[in-house]
């Protein structure tokens, strides 16, 4: 019981933690192993962690996690229709959608690839 409250503490401590720093921070290992040369908004970083890294720290996990939810969000808002538009045969996970979006950016609309290239 007692290390099942430890472990809940320590995930609680680690999303708070995710939430105050940036990705940048939080995994500036793992980006600086898997992601070399990626141009440095979140959404690219986000796209080669979730499509390269591998054994991320807990942390790293915990800030990729916590800016997947937040880039859902505001992609569902700017970016809704140029999904149903060009990804609508991709399936959702693994960093898929993010993809698809970078393959049409020439073409989508401008809120979204502000969404997508926001640092």
């Amino acid at each position: 019981m007692n290390r099942f409250i430890l472990f809940l503490l320590l995930c609680f401590h680690i999303s708070l933690f995710a939430e105050t720093k940036t990705i940048y921070e939080i995994c500036k290992p793992e980006i600086t192993s898997f992601c070399q040369g990626v141009k440095p908004t979140k959404a690219r970083i986000l796209q080669c962690l979730k499509e390269r890294g591998k054994n991320l720290s807990e942390a790293c996990e915990a800030g990729q996690n916590a800016l997947s939810d937040s880039m859902k969000e505001k992609s569902q808002g700017f970016c809704k229709e140029d999904v149903s538009e060009y990804c609508r045969w991709i399936i959702p996970g693994g960093g898929r959608i993010l993809k698809c979006l970078f393959q049409n950016e020439a073409s989508i609309s401008a809120p979204c690839k502000a969404v997508l290239n926001e640092n």
